[in-house]
């Protein structure tokens, strides 16, 4: 399982929910779920302390690792505001050849 995140405190808070989700899972069906790592997506340290802090939280949590880490670009806000998978809304963007690149380095 690969897991976006984002370098901010809510972010945080959801992913422990999520793994506790995910341990409740694997307890009550018995399935092995393999932690590929994290992508810290849209991160921007022009937004400081949150920011960097986060991502140097992530970063040391160890396991499941920082994979990657995608920066915040305009791209990403429009797919989303167009209702458009980021690929299919710009394949070209600095975004989705870093997406690429992940899919690419974990296959």
């Amino acid at each position: 399982m690969l897991i976006p995140v984002l370098a901010e405190d809510s972010s945080a808070d959801a992913f422990t929910l999520l793994t506790g989700q995910i341990e409740d899972l694997r307890e009550d069906m018995r399935i092995d779920v393999a932690y590929l790592g994290l992508v810290v997506n849209m991160y921007d340290g022009r937004r400081g302390y949150i920011a960097t802090s986060s991502l140097e939280s992530w970063q040391s949590l160890g396991e499941p690792p920082v994979v990657a880490v995608v920066p915040d670009r305009k791209e990403q806000r429009e797919a989303v505001r167009s209702k458009q998978a980021l690929l299919a809304y710009d394949p070209k963007c600095d975004q989705s050849e870093r997406m690429r690149e992940i899919a690419r380095e974990l296959a």
